[in-house]
């Protein structure tokens, strides 16, 4: 197999000032020239797995390798990673888990790339996307919280030698453009504009006139400048302040985690002229990526397509590709590491995007090597083996009864090297969901179980409707409930039971990989394929 670089570790020793590095010139990751990636999250999914048990992880791993995939990619939530809003504090557990994944990895043969700054996870009460819209100020604590954050999981990861680096997202950071959508008074516009440095922006790089050219003849100083309306000119002023800041923090984020990334907005947005007219806005400001080997992507089949809930041939899809490819290419001047190949979407919000007709996306995937061949060095899958929107913090009890209530003689037994909770005679277990379940007909619960003496009845509560069942053998019981608008959820036993695996959700993502029990579907064996070719290469 062919390697085309060296991880720079001692580079980032140096960087660092930190003697945990010595001696790591020596043991620098060996990157392969193409990087075949599954984006891995055990048996649940990236918004909790970070406190699930992950029994299956030999054995997960074991099944990537075989299909011919050479890395992992890893989301690595902020806040569950670096809980506190103040100070420094660190979740020592997430960075023991951290280092328990990359171990197994590198028993099967596998790199790893991290996804830093993943926004979405259940620990704590605070609301995520406020902090990575409070990043925006540069001489703000959040700055500071994320390069600490940041130095904490390179200097991990770096300390294992299948660490292949990392990339940030757009996705991740975009939440404070939808502040150009959002209903706010003026003086709220004009703060947040000055906050964000959005104004500091402007007045550095545009003379007022030009300024006024967007907003207007009435704008009389830079202090004026407001957060734009989305549907106003001065928004392509804004979405270039924003790839300005996403570069911005790319780059200072690289002097702790050297070589970082970042999954550029590939997709453009509509601007109006305040005439009637619009055009596409291009984030190819962001495309080069300075200080990083590659620009990361996330690619799907919609991208250009007239996206009307449409379904094209494999072939269209693939000439589609290729000048999008091309296209994103010269602007980037470097190689492209598509890490979300979106070869097909069963997400309910997109079902208006353009797919490849259900019966050839095997064909497409079988012919992609020629379009990722010279401009890609690498891609990677989201969704590898199907997965629920699971609303269960700790739902397998890994983390002993954090997230939850009990009552009565309730508790947590390790069985089989795997934790579970027992409930008592008349006990219960309950967590508050509320927040975490998307509008939808049907919320749907599962959970394995397992009575003694006869089997039990429970009753299982998901806001103001139960349902009572009876448990007896061990098996997986589910159930459906109808859509409410609180969500707590609990269990509760006439007699005593064990309970492990919840799960709470309203739509399964299907990838046609893998089904969620492990069975293959129909387009692993493409895969397989796909990657034996790029590795022939």
């Amino acid at each position: 197999m062919k390697f085309r670089r060296k991880l720079a570790a001692f580079t980032a020793a140096c960087v660092l000032g930190t003697a945990s590095f010595t001696g790591m010139e020596a043991e620098a990751a060996e990157i392969p020239e193409y990087m075949r990636s599954v984006t891995y999250f055990g048996d649940e999914w990236p918004i909790n797995y970070w406190n699930s048990e992950d029994k299956n992880m030999e054995e997960n791993m074991a099944r990537i390798a075989a299909d011919g995939f050479n890395s992992l990619i890893l989301v690595i939530p902020w806040r569950e990673f670096q809980p506190s809003e103040v100070g420094s504090y660190f979740n020592e557990r997430a960075f023991a888990r951290l280092d328990q994944v990359m171990d197994c990895a590198e028993r099967h043969g596998l790199g790893v790339v991290l996804r830093l700054g993943y926004v979405w996870d259940y620990l704590g009460a605070t609301e995520t996307p406020k902090r990575f819209a409070a990043i925006t100020k540069d001489d703000g604590p959040e700055r500071k919280l994320w390069l600490e954050y940041s130095k904490k999981v390179y200097e991990t990861a770096a300390a294992h030698e299948n660490f292949w680096g990392g990339f940030i997202t757009w996705e991740d950071f975009w939440n404070y453009t939808e502040n150009m959508g959002r209903d706010m008074a003026m003086s709220s516009r004009i703060r947040m504009a000055k906050d964000c440095g959005y104004q500091a922006y402007l007045e550095e790089n545009y003379t007022l006139d030009q300024v006024r050219g967007f907003y207007g003849p009435k704008l009389e100083t830079f202090e004026q400048v407001y957060i734009p309306y989305k549907d106003h000119p001065s928004a392509e002023l804004f979405y270039e302040f924003y790839d300005h800041f996403l570069t911005e923090l790319t780059t200072e984020t690289q002097a702790v985690f050297p070589g970082l990334s970042l999954e550029i907005r590939a997709d453009g947005d509509i601007v109006y002229d305040g005439m009637g007219g619009k055009k596409y806005y291009s984030h190819s400001a962001t495309y080069p990526c300075p200080g990083a080997d590659y620009a990361a992507l996330m690619y799907s089949v919609s991208m250009g397509q007239v996206n009307t809930g449409n379904k094209i041939p494999a072939s269209t899809a693939l000439e589609a590709m290729t000048r999008n490819l091309d296209s994103i290419y010269a602007a980037a001047g470097k190689p492209l590491y598509i890490e979300q190949l979106l070869y097909m979407d069963s997400t309910e919000a997109f079902s208006h995007n353009t797919q490849v007709e259900d019966e050839q996306v095997g064909e497409f995937v079988r012919n992609l090597a020629p379009v990722l061949s010279g401009r890609t060095n690498g891609y990677g899958l989201w969704v590898y083996r199907n997965y629920v929107n699971n609303a269960v913090y700790n739902s397998q009890f890994a983390l002993d009864q954090e997230g939850w209530s009990f009552s009565g003689d309730s508790r947590i037994e390790e069985r089989n090297g795997s934790r579970a909770a027992v409930i008592g005679k008349k006990g219960s277990i309950s967590q508050d969901l509320d927040g975490r379940i998307p509008g939808s007909s049907r919320i749907h619960v599962e959970f394995y179980a397992e009575a003694e003496n006869g089997g039990a009845s429970v009753t299982v509560q998901l806001g103001g409707d139960e349902q009572t069942i009876h448990v007896g053998e061990g098996k997986t019981y589910r159930m459906e409930f109808a859509s409410l608008p609180r969500y707590t959820f609990s269990i509760t036993a006439e007699r005593r039971i064990h309970v492990d695996d919840i799960r709470v959700y309203t739509y399964e993502q299907n990838g046609r990989i893998y089904e969620r029990d492990g069975s293959a579907g129909d387009l692993a064996g493409d895969f397989r394929t796909l990657n034996g070719e790029l590795a022939a290469e």
